[in-house]
């Protein structure tokens, strides 16, 4: 008995050693995010922290911008199981799951951060059910501020768009046919954007103002319409077979930590938005077209047209038809200046 008791202890401090051994679990985690951009950075403060999480840690090898691909690429790629997780916009989450195409794929919908928050909320249970159903955890939701369109020649109004050739990323071919009814979409890799403006290759770049700062678009692109047309929205997940395989304690501090880093990236975003929009101004010479009530309601009308191909097609129906009736309730609740009257 005493021998069998000295057996099972000797075991337990063997586990110890080994566990400690062998150092914190390493996933590899891929971001179409460029190197040094405030999302890269954040991914890098999380692995510091989570290096020292409870249960021995867990340690993210960062691929960045190129690195994996596009965002369809990089979802292949965890659907492979050779890497483990991704921060992708709700584009990317939609090639995992088609009810996340409802934080972004609507054009002109969202008209607030506000707006965007409540609905994420709204949805968030079903969108994390969706996600884990389909085999992955959400780590926390994050956004990278409003696309807008960068352009060679000034963009007014929407025959002015639809005559030019316009980068998209290309994952999606039913997308891909819906843009067509907006423009000539140019399928490329994001690592080729600069080149291609630059080669003349496209006349005009729908992103968000931070990344268009970052990339220096301007220079090649020097017209942005003042027109907010969909949030860029998000999430880090990882892989549910990863995730499970971590200690109970790792993954309830990945969790809780995740959701700070998140409130923080959104935080940061917004305000970058804000102030890539004005250093463009200032540094590149960027020329803002403005978009006075008159020029939303021409664009809206447009938008009118093509939303039945939307719904259903792009972002499925029944979500589709949520996302309308919770804005609707929203702005009849809200106070004057958050929300306006529907067009």
């Amino acid at each position: 008995m005493k021998f069998s008791r000295l057996i099972l202890a000797l075991m337990a401090i063997f586990t110890v050693f080994s566990t400690a051994a062998a150092g914190p679990v390493t996933l590899r985690i891929a971001t179409v995010a460029p190197d040094g951009s405030s999302f890269h950075k954040s991914l890098q403060q999380l692995n510091q922290q989570w290096s020292k999480a409870p249960g021995g840690g867990v340690s993210l090898m960062i691929y960045t911008q190129g690195k994996q691909g596009s965002e369809a690429q990089i979802a292949s790629r965890m659907r492979a199981g050779s890497i483990q997780g991704a921060m992708l916009t709700a584009n990317g989450l939609g090639q995992l799951d088609k009810d996340a195409t409802a934080l972004q794929l609507l054009p002109m919908m969202f008209r607030s951060w506000e707006e965007v928050d409540h609905v994420r909320e709204a949805l968030r249970a079903r969108l994390e059910q969706g996600l884990y159903d389909a085999g992955y955890v959400v780590i926390f939701w994050g956004d990278a501020g409003w696309v807008r369109f960068f352009s060679r020649s000034p963009i007014e109004h929407p025959a002015d768009l639809k005559r030019m050739r316009v980068y998209a990323d290309g994952g999606d071919p039913v997308t891909l046919d819906l843009m067509r009814e907006y423009y000539t979409p140019v399928p490329l890799a994001p690592h080729d954007i600069q080149l291609s403006l630059r080669n003349g290759t496209i006349d005009a770049i729908p992103m968000p103002a931070f990344l268009a700062n970052l990339l220096q678009v301007a220079q090649f692109a020097p017209n942005m319409l003042d027109m907010r047309w969909v949030p860029i929205a998000g999430a880090m997940i990882v892989t549910r077979k990863s995730f499970d395989a971590l200690p109970a304690e790792t993954r309830e501090y990945m969790l809780r930590t995740g959701r700070e880093a998140g409130a923080e990236i959104r935080r940061q975003a917004r305000a970058e938005d804000d102030a890539a929009v004005d250093a463009m101004r200032i540094k590149q010479k960027l020329n803002v077209v403005p978009f006075p009530p008159a020029l939303e309601q021409e664009w809206r009308k447009e938008l009118a047209r093509l939303s039945p191909q939307i719904r259903g097609q792009i972002v499925p129906t029944d979500i589709y038809d949520r996302v309308g009736a919770t804005l609707q309730d929203y702005r009849s609740h809200a106070p004057a200046g958050l929300a306006r009257a529907e067009d």
